[in-house]
């Protein structure tokens, strides 16, 4: 039988996102303008230095996949990456902001070399922390209750950090800005050290999840070539990552040009966070009483719904233009929590098709796709500003204000309905899966068996 597991273990593995969230929305929001505005480097060689690591990221993800598959302790497959591998994280991180004096070229190795470093020390971390959740159980309905109380994590973390990281930054260094990051630095450090160690603590792997034979590259590699549940999630996820980019990274442009408001872009932002968080309960209810595919779907219709909406907008007031942005945090929630509460599934469908158990390789391909989306998001938004005539800090010409509107509108809702066409055809609900993980338990060799 699947494992049905106690509160406690829910909400440690849950926590677990809130101390990982410390450093990569951290990171994220505020890490460039430290490199720009603090620690001096320009800002064409922060964002290459951003770049860099996170290329190193994404491909080492995998590789940190296929190492925790393979990895047989007696603390488990996953946990053991959690334990040994917290407070080097939280040194490397820490190191990123440790002021040193350096300028010109020594300065831009010094950064370069600590956000690999960094990036290296979380991946080692976060990729056995999202494969645990399905080393814990078998069972469907637990592991949705595990994605929903991680995704309420992780948002709690966004909206904290979002608020009151340059608030602790001012407080902490006391004029002096350097200080006042290193020090807000070692704050969030200590904490994820902390949450990622009761994680550790409080979470246990289900022997009918692990008990697999070790698998080969080889093995791993068919598993995921006849896996047509992942790779349905992964377009549905990758067209997703797409769209909501695309809209997302245009939100500070449209409204410090088009509104001329650009003191909304922190409150619009953190209200799409904010509605994520609320929307994220009752997506859970609903994903309980239905499927995990009926709550994605709804969750891109939505939003696919909103974009037309916001852009009919143009010209409404503030509060009204702010309503459909709260509706797109409601649908962002839905795309959130079934992501990965539909992913651990396809660990069983891939080894009910192959014979091969890989959790590890499974979520390191998918989050190297995640952030190749994102990546590549990112590199289009930005070519096509260029190709609108966009120039930085001064007034946009009619045609390019109306092609950011245009950018925000088809881009966002062609990606949502290539989304939502993956999510229908995902094979996988409640009931078949729970027959695919019974025929895989009675396959095992020895007590699972």
């Amino acid at each position: 039988m699947a494992q049905s597991l106690k509160w406690s273990q829910r909400i440690g593995y849950g926590i677990g996102d809130f101390g990982f969230n410390l450093y990569f929305t951290t990171a994220s929001l505020f890490l460039l303008l430290f490199y720009t505005d603090v620690a001096g480097l320009s800002p064409a060689t922060a964002g290459w230095v951003f770049a860099a690591a996170l290329i190193w990221d994404a491909l080492i993800d995998p590789v940190m996949g296929y190492m925790a598959s393979r990895t047989r302790s007696r603390w488990g497959r996953y946990r053991p990456w959690l334990l040994f591998g917290s407070i080097p994280l939280a040194a490397s991180w820490v190191l990123m902001f440790l002021p040193t004096g350096l300028t010109g070229t020594a300065l831009t190795l010094f950064a370069l070399a600590t956000h690999m470093l960094f990036r290296t020390c979380y991946t080692i971390c976060s990729m056995p922390y999202v494969s645990l959740s399905a080393a814990m159980t078998t069972d469907s309905n637990e592991r949705g209750m595990l994605a929903s109380l991680r995704m309420l994590a992780a948002t709690s973390a966004g909206l904290v950090i979002a608020f009151f990281t340059l608030k602790l930054v001012t407080a902490l260094g006391g004029g002096d800005q350097a200080r006042g990051f290193l020090l807000t630095a070692m704050l969030f450090g200590g904490l994820a050290a902390a949450m990622m160690l009761v994680t550790y603590a409080t979470s246990s792997e289900d022997p009918d999840a692990v008990n697999a034979p070790e698998p080969s590259l080889a093995d791993m590699l068919r598993m995921l070539k006849g896996n047509r549940a992942l790779w349905l999630v992964c377009g549905a996820m990758l067209m997703g990552a797409m769209g909501s980019t695309f809209f997302g990274k245009a939100i500070p442009y449209h409204l410090k040009y088009d509104v001329g408001r650009e003191d909304l872009i922190g409150p619009a932002l953190g209200l799409m966070v904010a509605a994520a968080f609320v929307s994220i309960p009752l997506w859970t209810l609903l994903m309980q009483r239905t499927s995990k595919r009926l709550v994605a779907v709804a969750g891109a219709a939505l939003a696919v719904l909103c974009y037309p909406v916001f852009f009919s907008l143009h010209g409404a007031s503030i509060s009204t233009l702010f309503l459909p942005l709260g509706v797109l945090g409601l649908a962002a929630g839905a795309s959130y929590l079934t992501f990965w509460a539909m992913l651990p599934d396809t660990v069983e469908y891939g080894e009910w098709r192959s014979g091969v158990r890989a959790e590890g390789i499974i979520f390191g391909f998918v989050i190297f796709v995640q952030k190749a989306a994102l990546g590549l998001a990112v590199g289009l938004l930005g070519e096509t500003l260029a190709g609108m005539g966009y120039v930085a800090n001064q007034p946009q010409t009619p045609a390019t204000l109306l092609g950011i509107r245009e950018m925000m509108l088809w881009a966002p809702m062609l990606f949502g309905v290539a989304s939502a066409l993956f999510l229908v055809f995902y094979p996988l609900d409640r009931r078949t899966h729970g027959r695919i993980a019974a025929i895989v338990r009675r396959r095992r060799p020895g007590p699972a068996a």
